[in-house]
């Protein structure tokens, strides 16, 4: 459904989305598909009122307090994402107000588990370790039968790996551990490892940096460098991108590496993210070496020095040659900064009239 909704979006067409959702009996999932157009679309969309009032409708409607908590935490991660500060907080503090006020251990240990969910994934992670923690000693007064206990200690533990799992920092860390101990309390060893490695993968990113994705790639790790990327800074990201791509098309795996590089291009030319020129260098002439001459002329235009990218440059025209496209080498040739290197460029390619203006 959440496909269909997301295709509608794409195509402008709102009222089909709308048409598409509000027909459903199911109460949540009404809601869930309404909170998404919400976050799609934004608070200035015209449609946004009408959403609004569905969606606000269907928050207060559940009968169990519990699930009016989770109803209006995913409102207010709605309506924080669509720019709606004010309101998102508003029905945050009703959602916290009625989770405080169930008597019964466990409806109260998930509600306020919703809560610290829907607080860490609107950013708010502090407020998010807290309440989590406030969960799983809530959950721990309770009477009920172990495995009823169970059931809550695991949405506790999936609710703070899904937060974890939406952070770049070695915040990623608190949230993990919070899962890793409920499953070594609750004997899921197998569980507990997963999160532990996902600790350690977060930590050694942390301590070295892009360091630490350079062996994952060293090592054929590439799902593990891949993973490692999202705790780098932006400079150190792209760049780590950069080598993941260049190691994919070694391997004969283009479509994700196109991917990657697409990735790297926005935050070029989009976010304007500028790594230093010693690893754009570096990465170029890789790219030209197996071949890569489109993808290394798009770094070679990022080099800020000019003389570095003047070498890259003709490195590049020469490779065109190469692959017997001498017009685009020629156009390449013409435009390298350094007039020596412009120079030596056009005579190789056999151009009669340099040294003439």
């Amino acid at each position: 459904m959440k496909d269909a909704i997301s295709s509608l979006l794409k195509e402008g067409n709102v009222e089909g989305a709308i048409e598409l959702v509000l027909p459903l009996e199911d109460k949540m999932l009404k809601l869930e598909l309404l909170c998404y157009m919400m976050e799609e679309l934004g608070e200035k969309y015209k449609e946004y009122p009408v959403l609004l009032s569905e969606a606000v409708s269907l928050a207060l409607s559940p009968v169990e307090d519990k699930e009016k908590v989770r109803a209006l935490g995913m409102l207010s991660h709605a309506l924080a994402s669509a720019g709606d500060a004010e309101k998102a907080e508003k029905y945050m503090i009703e959602a916290l107000k009625i989770a405080k006020k169930i008597e019964y251990p466990l409806w109260k240990a998930e509600a306020l588990a919703y809560v610290a969910y829907y607080l860490g994934m609107m950013g708010t992670t502090s407020d998010a370790f807290y309440y989590f923690n406030v969960a799983l000693e809530t959950a721990g007064r309770s009477k009920e039968q172990y495995s009823t206990i169970l059931q809550v200690l695991s949405l506790i533990a999936e609710l703070a790996i899904e937060v974890g799992d939406s952070l770049n920092t070695g915040e990623a860390v608190d949230f993990y551990s919070i899962a890793r101990d409920i499953y070594t309390s609750i004997k899921k060893f197998v569980s507990a490892n997963e999160i532990e490695n996902k600790i350690k993968l977060v930590e050694d990113v942390i301590k070295n940096g892009s360091f630490a994705v350079k062996r994952a790639i060293a090592e054929g790790d590439i799902d593990r460098a891949i993973t490692a990327v999202k705790y780098l800074p932006p400079e150190g990201k792209a760049i780590a991108l950069l080598d993941i791509a260049y190691w994919l098309f070694l391997h004969e795996r283009k479509d994700l590496a196109k991917t990657l590089l697409a990735d790297v291009y926005n935050m070029f030319f989009v976010e304007k993210v500028r790594p230093n020129d010693i690893e754009l260098i570096a990465v170029a002439h890789k790219f030209i070496k197996i071949g890569l001459l489109d993808e290394a002329l798009i770094l070679a235009g990022i080099i800020q020095d000019k003389n570095e990218a003047s070498k890259a440059l003709y490195e590049i025209a020469l490779g065109y040659v190469r692959f017997g496209k001498k017009a685009k080498a020629l156009s390449i040739a013409e435009g390298i900064p350094n007039e020596l290197l412009r120079e030596k460029a056009l005579k190789k390619l056999g151009d009669k009239n340099v040294g003439y203006e």
